[in-house]
């Protein structure tokens, strides 16, 4: 356990306004399920069905793996466990078919509250980062084998935070200044995700070298806690059998604007969706928001119309908060995420890229405009008047 554990109230105040990805050492060593065995995992879930994304391992596709282009299987975690370790799937046909080195499967993004109950939700608190009143009711689980991974993206709203319990992770991150380079998309459209067209899959284990970025890398372990600050990219891999939980926290003042910004996005798709034909809507949206075609366009107006006048309320009210007095990035509980490598721009290379993308244009590559957050920056600009 690290020495000299500081005061939740000043874990809060630190996490509320640093700009700067950090690891967090020896809050957590009360979590129960830190020290899960492999026995107490397969007694947790007994012989509960996991639906697990399948996904490649390892793809050299120019385009990310978006959730569309993965199959679905459903297996105990005991099956699972088997499978990851070369042991066959057992009775299961599904798994049996599928090779370890080429494969691999993601129970992730599960909101525990529906799939744990009370006792199991209240072994999970984030009461030493400030926020007592969360628990695993306000967490989500991630549960997934080797070469599981996420795509790059950053969230539009608050910040994250991370817990590693079994495994180890790796996260690259980057600042958001490093949008530009990053080829940001909101299609696939997922509610507060905005996507990077670059599959960092290609590069395997190693770091992209992406022109003009300013990549943090770290490797999560047992006990660590992320902090992802607001609005940085992450691409998240499994190095291995992997375990984590996190919770996303909302930044009241900064999150109006967001919530502004998100509501114009979905305006935009929803109108859109409409005229679709069936191939490009199943590009368009991520399966979590299939509803979208048939959402309520007066009900997602009158959201643009609250989400505006909750912005200028915001606008008008917030005071900056004097932040002379955060803890030090020194302190032995902290761990800073450095940059790992110096950014390099050639103008030439940038260019011949997006020549090559913008050869030829069509309904995606609109609505990807129309929707790309420089625009809907403008947009929500335009409407408070600025």
């Amino acid at each position: 356990m690290a020495s000299n554990i500081p005061e939740p109230s000043e874990v809060r105040r630190l996490i509320s306004h640093i700009q700067k990805p950090i690891v967090f050492r020896g809050l957590i060593d009360t979590w129960p399920m830190l020290k899960f065995s492999m026995s107490d995992w397969k007694n947790l879930f007994s012989d509960k069905l996991l639906e697990c994304r399948v996904g490649k391992r390892n793809s050299k596709s120019d385009k990310p793996q978006w959730e569309r282009q993965s199959d679905n299987i459903k297996c105990t975690y005991e099956e699972l466990i088997k499978w990851s370790e070369n042991c066959g799937g057992g009775n299961n046909v599904e798994l049996s078919g599928l090779e370890t080195n080429k494969r691999f499967l993601y129970y992730g993004y599960k909101y525990m509250k529906d799939i744990f109950d009370l006792e199991v939700l209240q072994m999970i608190d984030w009461k030493a980062f400030g926020y007592p009143e969360r628990n695993g009711a306000e967490s989500t689980f991630w549960l997934g084998t080797a070469g599981a991974h996420t795509p790059c993206h950053y969230d539009t709203y608050g910040f994250n935070l991370v817990a590693q319990l079994a495994g180890r992770k790796r996260w690259i991150l980057y600042p958001p200044e490093d949008t530009c380079f990053l080829q940001p998309t909101r299609i696939p459209y997922e509610e507060s995700s905005v996507y990077s067209r670059i599959n960092f899959e290609k590069w395997a284990e190693a770091v992209p070298v992406i022109e003009g970025t300013h990549p943090h890398v770290v490797e999560l372990v047992p006990g660590d806690v992320l902090f992802v600050p607001r609005h940085w990219w992450h691409h998240v891999r499994n190095e291995e059998l992997s375990v984590s939980i996190n919770t996303w926290i909302e930044l009241a003042n900064e999150d109006h604007k967001a919530r502004l910004q998100e509501s114009l996005v979905k305006f935009i798709v929803a109108h859109t969706s409409r005229n679709l034909p069936t191939d490009v809507l199943y590009e368009l949206l991520n399966p979590n928001e299939e509803d979208m075609a048939d959402a309520d366009l007066d009900e997602i107006q009158n959201l643009v119309r609250y989400t505006l006048k909750a912005t200028s309320a915001a606008n008008r009210k917030h005071t900056p908060e004097d932040i002379s007095e955060l803890p030090l990035l020194s302190d032995p509980w902290i761990l800073p995420v450095a940059c790992s490598q110096l950014p390099r721009l050639d103008p030439e290379v940038k260019k011949a890229r997006f020549d090559e993308d913008h050869a030829e244009v069509d309904a995606l590559d609109v609505i990807r405009a129309f929707s790309h957050p420089r625009v809907i920056e403008i947009v929500s600009q335009i409407l408070q008047g600025e």
